[in-house]
């Protein structure tokens, strides 16, 4: 039977990092999402606030289902916010909010970093859904 040390050396680290991250921003959402603003205003509301303070008023903000699924899409001018940002007065649905509608100040003023992140972003989600699957076919494989 072989087995590739380096497959675990490379890719082990890689995969608990990823894990960690993705229980931090949770725990860190679940954590704030019980601390209300002091403004009691909602996600949408927020998104909706930076969007015209920056003088956008072509972008909609649509609610989608899912948790923490919150993002900006460029092509269709559209902020999704999850159910638990839209209507939530929380610190957490507000940060998150804001954050999306950020994207959509950047997009509105062509920042250079944001066209390099549209452009990989196919890449990422690939990598994304496929991580685990491939993690489990090469130890698989290497037995």
């Amino acid at each position: 039977m072989y087995f590739d040390v380096w497959y675990l050396i490379l890719v082990l680290p890689c995969v608990l990092l990823s894990l960690w991250a993705s229980t931090n921003v949770k725990g860190t959402f679940k954590k704030y999402s019980t601390q209300y603003s002091t403004r009691r205003i909602s996600g949408a509301e927020a998104a909706q606030r930076v969007l015209f303070a920056n003088g956008i008023r072509n972008v909609q903000i649509q609610r989608v289902s899912g948790d923490l699924t919150d993002h900006y899409d460029p092509r269709a001018g559209v902020i999704r916010l999850s159910e638990g940002v839209y209507h939530n007065a929380s610190v957490a649905a507000v940060g998150i909010a804001a954050h999306e509608a950020g994207h959509a100040v950047q997009h509105a003023t062509a920042y250079g970093a944001l066209k390099l992140r549209n452009a990989i972003i196919p890449v990422c989600r690939f990598g994304s859904g496929a991580a685990m699957p491939l993690f489990f076919l090469g130890l698989l494989f290497t037995s």
